[in-house]
């Protein structure tokens, strides 16, 4: 129920280290955009089509980004997911809105969107090229996200700066 922080600029949001929250666009003085469906950098679209973006400060959080009952995956859950559908981007990525007819089959239900990312030093890039989800789980040189891309049939793995602006996705606790 607490607010996380949102529409900071591009210092701001460089030189944070608590969680934060961005629509694609908002309050940068850069933002580059792919999408064939609609301009991206206009936040009240990107807020529609992609949702926001959270750097890696919000969802490690002790009061936790989900909803009750509701956590975003550790690295091992994305894993277990990712192996049954044989780490086929294709099957998570949406039918329409990616860049150069990168379109998937959305066959898992996923609905991935490529709605960019916020960089470290604060402004937008990679919509309709790509999105990224982070993991829950931290690691010594940051965190873990995962990736689908326009040109690419697989997921990515990386260790990215926490200070990234990710969706995330939320997953239900087990019973």
């Amino acid at each position: 129920g607490d607010a996380i922080p949102g529409n900071l600029s591009d210092s701001e949001w460089g030189n944070t280290s608590s969680g934060a929250v961005a629509v694609y666009g908002e309050g940068s003085s850069e933002c580059l955009h792919s999408s064939p469906d609609g301009d991206a950098c206009d936040d009240d679209w990107a807020l529609t089509e992609y949702g926001r973006l959270y750097n890696w400060y919000a969802v490690d959080d002790v009061r936790g980004l989900c909803p009750s009952g509701w956590h975003v995956p550790a690295w091992d859950e994305w894993t277990t997911m990712l192996i049954h559908l044989e780490y086929s981007a294709v099957q998570m990525k949406t039918t329409y809105g990616w860049f150069g007819g990168g379109n998937g089959m959305n066959l898992a239900g996923f609905s991935g969107l490529p709605g960019g990312y916020r960089y470290s030093s604060g402004y937008f890039g990679f919509s309709g090229f790509g999105g990224n989800w982070w993991s829950s789980s931290p690691d010594v040189f940051g965190a873990w996200g995962r990736g689908l891309d326009y040109s690419d049939e697989a997921v990515s793995r990386n260790n990215y700066n926490p200070l990234y602006g990710f969706s995330v996705r939320c997953i239900k606790d087990a019973e």
